[in-house]
This record gives structure tokens, C-alpha cells and sequence, in this order.
């Protein structure tokens, strides 16, 4: 873990030991305030915080820091906490949690009144979280601390005004600070076509709605695994869960701008500037109708909307071979020994003679992914702590493993994987010596232009570009916004009636049909539900979002 100032990247000798030794402190401005006794005590000497350079503060000082692991591990414990505590002389009090237990706990400390100092990793708060605490002012303001003691969030932030706008709270405070991986993709939901039946069967790659049914037909007729059995394949199969809206990332969202319109995850989406939820909308309806027609036909799976994650990818990875189709975030993830079979596939042509896909805004992983609390003496040197994590390199080995164990800098000063020992897997690598996904950083283009990406990074990328001629704009799908707190609670009440309702016909009308019948009365539903309120709470949002 690189803890320099003024370069950035390791020296050869550096790369040898693995990790670097801790820089001693730069002859720098000092902030000296008097420490905070308890009654009757006396305070012996005064806080003296470096403004830059390590350590941190002369004498060690001590905070508590909750946070949540989905690795069972104790921050205190990993060699990268390890060693940020001997190169800042800040000493974490770990105050751990499972994430299982966390949101229980969470909700404890909030209305104990006995809050840490601040909260860490990934996740650690929802916006929900953040608006009502940062009200009651048990979270505080951020700005002036991230202008003044963190340079290398700060010079992210400059340079991706889209990411403060993101973390800006309707108020104009920011009161938690980001994870962000500009590794991810702007497209999650990609279409592979097993390329090994099209031959099998001299088709190809469909480009018309027309041609993709006719395919699918083909898959399903004409025994395209070749092995004798004409029942046994699957000639599109995808997953779309109406409980779980994040699966629906993975869902048909893309394939409904074959009508001239995308979908998205909770069907808001901008069209020429205006907020629309697609429900409302008649390429929304003739989507449905059309995916009804090849679900009737046997050309979709009849589990879409039942099987979950592991049942969905056990077809695809089938020994056997069975699927023709299916949508995911890589050949290599979803597809394993089968991903030869499979090649990416681009959107149809669609009503309006266009080719166009959804654009997915996931650098800004979490929102919430660091806050300090009003208990937290001296925030200025936890804002001096954290920024440590925003440093370009490091943030690449909280994401990608620490030097020396799971990365490693060559000759001409790149990155790249180690070749680990046999039976250990990167992960694996990853969380034994760092927080991993569990931690806060931000993996940048500039480092990730230095990274000598593996196979799982190297596809995901390739991808990527691939999809990138037939993105929409950023600006037509909905943006991450901060909704204010009482938007939040009316949204709540409205989103889980209208969003429940809307998945059951969504589910039904695809499986049943009844789309064209039903359109007049479901439209009534939604009106008596609401729909007009929620839609206006979120074009509210969107035009504050935009007026920043």
C-alpha cells in the first residue's frame, strides 16, 4: 500500500517487498487543539493533526468505526488495516458486523444515542439512512472537511462533477462519501446467442424481431445441441424477479427498446427531457404483448420468473448444453465452461430503425459508503484517515488485492495479477488481507489504465465497448439522485403498492397474456393508486438534480 505524496507508482524495489514501508511524516502545517477532557481530568497535551503527509497525528489517537462483512472477518485482523494504522497513527476500534446482523444493529445504534464516530464500507448506509440521520443531526456536514483534509477525494470529485452531484444531498451538504469503480460496466444486462446452434442449424445472428423469433423457433424445433433429443433445449432463458428489483438487472429491460423504448429496473426512464414511467406507455405495452407471443410459443423459458440465481445459471453452465439464449453481465461469469458457445449479441432493430440498448450508471457502486457521526472528536483527521482509501493505488488494492499478494508491479510500472497458489482463488487472496468489497475506494480510469486486466476484466471490458455504439445517453435513463426525506417516506408508501401491482401484471401478462384487454383498467388501477403523485416525486427530484 503506497502511501507517497508526490508519485505513483512503485519502484522496482517496491515491487520486490511487496507492500511499502510507512513514509515519515512531511514537514507540513500542523493543526494543534486542545483535547477534550472528561470532567475532573486534566488534559495532558493537545491534539496536534498534520495537515498533510503521515502520520496522520503525532500521537496516536483512537476512533470507533462500525462496519459490516459479508467475509466474517475483523477489520483489525487484515494486514491493510494493519498497516494503515502504523503509517496515520489512527487506531481503529472495529465495532464489526456481519451483514446478515447489520441492519438490525444498525437500527440499535442509531436509537441507542451511543453512535460510533463514523461508519465504514461499502453499503454501510442506504439513502434512507443518510437523509434521516444527517436531519437529526447525528451525521454531519462534509464539505468543508473534504475540501480542506482530503485532496484525493476532492481531485476526484473536480474532475467527476457528476459523482458530487450524485453524493450531493437535496440540502446541498454532503454527509456520506462514495465507493466508486469506474471497472464497471456501463451495461449489465448483455444478450448471448449460442453461436455453436446457429451453426449447427446455418443461421444467422438475428437482427429483426422477425428473425429473432424465427430463430428461437429453430432452437426449439431442430434439436440444436444435436444430441437426438429435440425436447431438451432452453431457447432463451433470462432471470426476472418481482420480489427482488435488483435482479431485475439482469432482466429484458434492453430487449423493450425493440419498440422504440427502454425499460429500467423501476420503469422510470427520460425521453426528450421528461421524466416517463414507462408503465403508462404504449411501447411499454407492445413489449409486453410481443414477449407474451414467444412465451406462449414455448420460446421462453417457463421459469424466468421463478428460478433464482443458482437454478438460472446451472442451465446455462448444463453439461448438456440446453440454452440457446440467455442475458447476463458475462460469458465468463454466467456461461463458465459453456462461454465458448456464446457470442454477444446486438439489440434489434427496432420500430424506429434504431439499435439501442440501456446505459447502466454503476461507477458510483454506494452512496453511503462513509459517514461520521456528531460523537467523532476531531473529524477532521478521520477525513485525513479515509482519504488514505481514495488514493489512486490503494483504492486498486482494496478492490484488487494488496501487492505483494494478489498483485504485483512490473518493470515498466504496471499492475498485474499475481499467479496465486493452487486452490486459492482471488477472492479468496482478496479478503484475506484487505476489506475487499467490503471496504470504500474509488478504482479510477488513470490506475485502471495500468492494470493488466484478467480474463473476467478483460472480457467485461471488451463487452463494454461493444455495447457502447448502441448505448442511449446517460441523460435518457433515470439518474441516481438523492431523494429528500419526506420524498423518501411518501415514495415508500406509494413505491410498494404501485411497484408490487406493476410486477404482478408485468409477470402475468408475459405468461398468461391479457395485455391488450387489461390496458384500460390497469392505467384506472394505477391512477387510483397514485401513479400521477409518485411520478411527480420523482420528476421533482430529477429537476433538482439537474439544476445543481
Amino acid at each position: 500500500m503506497k502511501k507517497k505524496t508526490t508519485a505513483l507508482l512503485l519502484t522496482a524495489a517496491m515491487a520486490v517487498t511487496g507492500l511499502t514501508a510507512c513514509v515519515p511524516k512531511a514537514e507540513s502545517e500542523t493543526t494543534n487543539v486542545p483535547s477534550q477532557a472528561a470532567e475532573g481530568e486534566t488534559v495532558a497535551e493537545e491534539f496536534e493533526m498534520n495537515k498533510e503527509g503521515l502520520p496522520i497525528v503525532n500521537q496516536p489517537v483512537t476512533y470507533e468505526i462500525a462496519a459490516s462483512t459479508q467475509k466474517n472477518k475483523n477489520f483489525k485482523d487484515l494486514e491493510f488495516f494493519q498497516n494503515l494504522e502504523k503509517e496515520t497513527n489512527v487506531i481503529i476500534d472495529w465495532n464489526m458486523s456481519s451483514d446478515d446482523g447489520w441492519n438490525e444493529k444498525k437500527s440499535l445504534l442509531f436509537a441507542s444515542n451511543k453512535l460510533p464516530d463514523a461508519f465504514y464500507g461499502q453499503g454501510i448506509l442506504t439513502d434512507v439512512d443518510i437523509m434521516k440521520y444527517a436531519s437529526q443531526g447525528m451525521l454531519i456536514p462534509l464539505n468543508d472537511l473534504i475540501d480542506e483534509y482530503a485532496p484525493n477525494l476532492k481531485a476526484i470529485l473536480d474532475e467527476n462533477p457528476q459523482y458530487r452531484k450524485q453524493i450531493t444531498a437535496p440540502d446541498g451538504n454532503i454527509y456520506s462519501l462514495p465507493t466508486i469503480n469506474e471497472l464497471n460496466p456501463t451495461t449489465h444486462d448483455k444478450l448471448f446467442i449460442n453461436k455453436t446452434w446457429l451453426d449447427n442449424l446455418g443461421l444467422e445472428v438475428p437482427t429483426t424481431p422477425e428473425e429473432f423469433e424465427a430463430v428461437l423457433q429453430a432452437f426449439k424445433d431442430q434439436d440444436a445441441n444435436g444430441n437426438g433429443d429435440p425436447n431438451d433445449e432452453i431457447p432463451f432463458t433470462f432471470r426476472m424477479s418481482s420480489s427482488d428489483p435488483y435482479n431485475r438487472q439482469q432482466g429484458i429491460q434492453s430487449l423493450f427498446g425493440t419498440f422504440g423504448q427502454l425499460d429500467d429496473i423501476y420503469h422510470f426512464v427520460v425521453n426528450d427531457g421528461e421524466v416517463v414511467y414507462t408503465p403508462t406507455t404504449e411501447p411499454y405495452k407492445q413489449a409486453i404483448s410481443w414477449f407474451h407471443s414467444l412465451y406462449e410459443k414455448g420460446l421462453i423459458d417457463k421459469e424466468v420468473f421463478t428460478h433464482d440465481f443458482n437454478v438460472y445459471v446451472a442451465k446455462i453452465q448444463d453439461p448438456g448444453k440446453i440454452v440457446g439464449m440467455f442475458l447476463g453481465w458475462s460469458g465468463n461469469a454466467t456461461a463458465a465452461a459453456n462461454k465458448d458457445d456464446y457470442i454477444a449479441m446486438a439489440p434489434l432493430v427496432n420500430t424506429n430503425g434504431e439499435q439501442i440498448w440501456r446505459t447502466v450508471d454503476a461507477k458510483i457502486v454506494s452512496k453511503g459508503s462513509f459517514a461520521i457521526t456528531n460523537q467523532a472528536e476531531h473529524p477532521e483527521a478521520l477525513m485525513r484517515w479515509i482519504d488514505e482509501s481514495y488514493d489512486l493505488e490503494t483504492s486498486l488494492e482494496i478492490c484488487q488485492g494488496l501487492i505483494g499478494h494478489a498483485l504485483e508491479v512490473t518493470e515498466d510500472g504496471r499492475y498485474q495479477q499475481m499467479e496465486l497458489p493452487e486452490g486459492t482463488t482471488l477472492d479468496t487472496v482478496i479478503h484475506d488481507f484487505g476489506p475487499g468489497n467490503d471496504g470504500t475506494f474509488a478504482v479510477m480510469k488513470p490506475i485502471i489504465e495500468k492494470l493488466n486486466l484478467n480474463a473476467n476484466l478483460t472480457e467485461r471490458k471488451e463487452l463494454d465497448e461493444f455495447y457502447s455504439q448502441y448505448n442511449v445517453p446517460a441523460e435518457e435513463m433515470y439518474p441516481n439522485v438523492f431523494f429528500t426525506e419526506d420524498e423518501i417516506e411518501e415514495i415508500g408508501v406509494l413505491q410498494t403498492d404501485i411497484d408490487s401491482y406493476v410486477s404482478q401484471k408485468y409477470a402475468g401478462w408475459i405468461v398468461e397474456g391479457g395485455v391488450e384487454e387489461e390496458w384500460d383498467s390497469f392505467q384506472k388501477k394505477l391512477k387510483d393508486m397514485n401513479v400521477d403523485r409518485y411520478i411527480e416525486i420523482y420528476k421533482t427530484a430529477y429537476e433538482r438534480y439537474n439544476a445543481e
